[in-house]
């Protein structure tokens, strides 16, 4: 689980500041420690949910308006680690090429197939 941890703190350290509230700003670091010590996927769920609400609208796709609500639902009923790492994929999928560093488009491929390993 250590490692689902790391992959969605990866994820979170490659978006750009412009593409997430002023919130986020100021939460983010004590959001990343709790990331760092959660040993239940269950509250890495809720952590992921609390990451996407704190994107900016322009950082995700169109169409994620429209999935929004049944994927919260999804993340607060996830309890094993497949269920958690699809989300969190599902979610990296939706967020626009804008919202990322240059270096996210560079590591994105290794990323995707560690976050493969959990479907196995």
């Amino acid at each position: 689980m250590v490692e689902l941890n790391q992959l969605l703190l990866e994820f979170e350290s490659n978006l750009k500041w412009e593409g997430v509230t002023k919130e986020w700003i100021e939460r983010r670091e004590s959001w990343v420690s709790e990331v760092a010590a959660s040993v239940n996927l269950t509250y890495l769920a809720k952590l992921l949910v609390e990451l996407e609400s704190n994107l900016q609208w322009e950082s995700v796709d169109i169409q994620w308006q429209e999935r929004r609500d049944r994927w919260v639902e999804e993340c607060l009923g996830a309890s094993i680690v497949q269920e958690v790492s699809s989300l969190l994929l599902e979610l990296e999928t939706n967020t626009n090429w804008a919202a990322v560093t240059d270096e996210w488009q560079q590591n994105r491929e290794k990323w995707v197939q560690e976050m493969h390993k959990f479907k196995e």
